[in-house]
């Protein structure tokens, strides 16, 4: 039975409390959301603002790479390249979603029309980021670096992960780095140095699996216990860990890796509703705006509320034929874009898998 029948006001009830109401309405920590969100800053001018309709595509422009020369002696007639650029489209993700609350029905229920509200708006929030985290790990994932073996082993080949290396290899089938079982200790180590041998340095973001978030959790801790410091091997390194699978292929587990603060996740919003309509707030028209994620993301979805009178006998405990009903709508829209790179397979993020 649903909309509330079990809660009319028909027997003494109680409500749970919220702490005894979370295992009902769990949800997984949407991390790869979050690590998306918080790099707004992607082009110049900003890409969203060029985006004035949901029908108008969004170019990014980008610089080539200038090769090395390979002359030694000066030339009085000396002549250069004018280097080239690039383009990027932007592809936006979006998700809706929507709940009614039907007042009369609110009026039957030991919860209140506040308390209903609340409840569907959170849960509606934790739905749209635990969906877009999904789409923000797939997109990582689809976008990994997938170059094939004469491209890739020179360039991991310093790292020890060319062809025949002692640390592991270069899977050009899964596109992922395999680092053999005996430097499992030191994967954080291999992933660093994998990183610098393709000239991607600095900090690391890094997603894990639950599986090699659990080893990791176990290095970082051996110090405390045989005096030996282990903290060096994750310096540089902000690990987020998905409650997802990254790559069924690996039963012992994978992670992606990517220079810190590369991975955007961009919200947008129309423009109608960053202007606002609040004309007619209990009618047909409604309420168009945007709300921001409460949950203090940052991202911000376009919110659409209007009101209707229905039927809602249906519900035979606490519906009316006469029953008026609030329809809210929230929809959360993010451009996921990583730096540009001109070579056909190539990208900032690297898959690191351990092999058995």
């Amino acid at each position: 039975m649903s909309n509330y029948a079990t809660a009319v006001l028909a027997k003494g009830q109680a409500i749970v409390t919220e702490k005894n109401q979370q295992p009902e309405q769990r949800r997984k920590i949407p991390t790869v959301f979050e690590l998306a969100v918080k790099n707004q800053e992607y082009s110049i001018p900003d890409a969203n603002e060029l985006r004035k309709s949901p029908l108008r595509p969004v170019e990014i422009n980008f610089f080539t790479d200038v090769a090395a020369g390979n002359s030694t002696a000066k030339a009085y007639n000396h002549t250069g390249s004018y280097g080239d650029s690039g383009k990027v489209q932007l592809v936006y993700v979006q998700h809706v979603e929507t709940f009614g609350i039907p007042r009369k029905i609110a009026d039957n229920s030991i919860m209140t029309y506040q308390q209903i509200f609340n409840n569907l708006y959170e849960m509606k929030w934790k739905n749209l980021r635990t969906r877009h985290d999904t789409s923000a790990l797939a997109f990582l994932y689809a976008n990994r670096a997938q170059l094939d073996a004469a491209t890739m082993n020179p360039q991991v080949a310093p790292a020890g992960f060319g062809a025949g290396g002692a640390n592991g290899s270069w899977n050009a089938s899964s596109f992922a780095i395999e680092i053999s079982a005996d430097q499992k200790n030191r994967f954080i180590q291999q992933v660093k140095s994998v990183m610098a041998a393709r000239k991607l340095t600095g900090e690391y973001d890094i997603v894990s699996d639950l599986q090699n978030a659990a080893n990791f959790d176990f290095q970082s801790q051996q110090g405390q216990g045989n005096q030996a410091n282990t903290q060096f091997q994750f310096a540089g390194t902000n690990i987020s860990t998905t409650q997802d699978i990254i790559d069924g292929s690996y039963n012992l587990g994978s992670i992606l890796c990517l220079p810190a603060g590369y991975f955007a996740g961009m919200y947008w919003n129309e423009a109608l509703n960053k202007r606002g309509v609040d004309d007619d707030p209990g009618g047909a028209i409604g309420i168009l705006g945007t709300i921001a994620d409460p949950f203090g993301s940052g991202a911000v979805a376009d919110l659409s509320m209007y009101t209707q009178r229905a039927d809602t006998s249906a519900n035979t405990s606490g519906g009316s034929t006469q029953d008026i009903v609030d329809q809210w709508e929230l929809t959360l829209t993010l451009a996921y874009a990583l730096p540009p790179l001109s070579a056909t397979g190539d990208s900032v993020v690297m898959e690191f898998a351990q092999a058995s």
